[in-house]
């Protein structure tokens, strides 16, 4: 097939380019960041979705779109910005496949359209986000259905991703394996609310397994994570397993939290500077994220990397660059 990967540079997206070339279809990336730490496949666009013409840069015999561009956040990302990557670029993006009739579009999305309310979710759960990231990933869903709806032969599916894990990769996972090697005392809360997780290596599987399977509807929705559903004590008990590796014993609450980091809040607001401790992170580990992805493993998706494994693998690698 020829597949457009957007967001092709990116840690999702530079992974799923390369995949998908490796499996003998045809692939074009674009994306509007070259800096990056991920390897930049040789047939991707330096283009921005939201603001150049997308006939004049790409063919219109495209067979399948997977949308992974996005903007995405814990620090110094405004609203606009919010807006225009994930509501603008989803927008352009469709009108192009509308104009040029592409068949298929696998479009990732988030959790966080949910809400983060401490109730568990499944895909029939009711979409009530919280937060500026999930609202504007919820408006580039309406955009895709806008597209989808064009054509009774059209297909979308859509994947809604919890936190996304993975060596190369700077985020949750890496901050809570840093500080269980920097911090051997303290805690923030019992740490006893679930923390759903999917590693990248799953959810290119994840990808994969829609890719290959054929539904007689012409909107599919799966939520994208691991099992077991592990609370944080029992991820950090599996962070704990390995050397120098300290499982943290002295429970703070929250609120002391707060104020520990308020500092650290106060300088990043005056300086524009993420100094990776602040109110948003702390909330954002404190609150119950506990999603269900049990329609994709109904249908016979097997999770082939385990969570133990994946996390040994990812401090394997933060071992090797610190």
């Amino acid at each position: 097939m020829k597949i457009l990967i957007t967001g092709s540079n990116g840690f999702v997206g530079s992974k799923l380019i390369h995949k998908f070339d490796d499996l003998g279809h045809e692939v074009i990336g674009i994306d509007n960041n070259f800096e990056t730490n991920y390897e930049i496949h040789h047939k991707t666009i330096n283009a921005d979705l939201a603001l150049n013409n997308l006939e004049d840069l790409l063919p219109n015999d495209i067979e399948l779109i997977i949308h992974c561009a996005a903007a995405k956040s814990d620090f110094g990302i405004s609203y606009d910005e919010y807006y225009k990557d994930n509501v603008i670029a989803t927008s352009k993006l469709m009108d192009f496949a509308i104009i040029t009739k592409v068949p298929k579009v696998i479009y990732y999305s988030t959790v966080s359209v949910y809400g983060h309310d401490n109730i568990l979710k499944d895909e029939n759960q009711s979409l009530n986000s919280n937060t500026v990231y999930g609202d504007t990933k919820l408006g580039g869903e309406y955009e895709a259905k806008r597209w989808v709806n064009k054509s009774n032969k059209y297909k979308l599916i859509i994947l809604r991703p919890s936190v996304i894990y993975g060596i190369n990769n700077f985020t949750n996972m890496y901050n809570l394996i840093n500080s269980m090697k920097n911090n051997k005392f303290f805690k923030i809360g019992q740490g006893n609310h679930i923390k759903s997780m999917v590693s990248i290596n799953n959810l290119i599987e994840m990808t994969l397994f829609v890719f290959n399977s054929n539904f007689d509807s012409n909107i599919e929705i799966f939520n994208c994570i691991d099992k077991p559903y592990l609370s944080v004590n029992n991820l950090m008990k599996i962070i704990a397993k390995e050397k120098k590796f300290n499982m943290p014993f002295i429970p703070i609450p929250i609120w002391l939290a707060y104020v520990i980091i308020s500092p650290f809040e106060l300088l990043s607001k005056i300086t524009s500077k993420d100094f990776k401790y602040n109110w948003n992170r702390v909330s954002k580990f404190c609150k119950a994220t506990d999603y269900r992805s049990e329609k994709i493993y109904s249908l016979g998706y097997i999770q082939k990397f385990s969570t133990s494994n994946e996390i040994k693998t990812m401090i394997n690698w933060y071992n090797k660059i610190n």
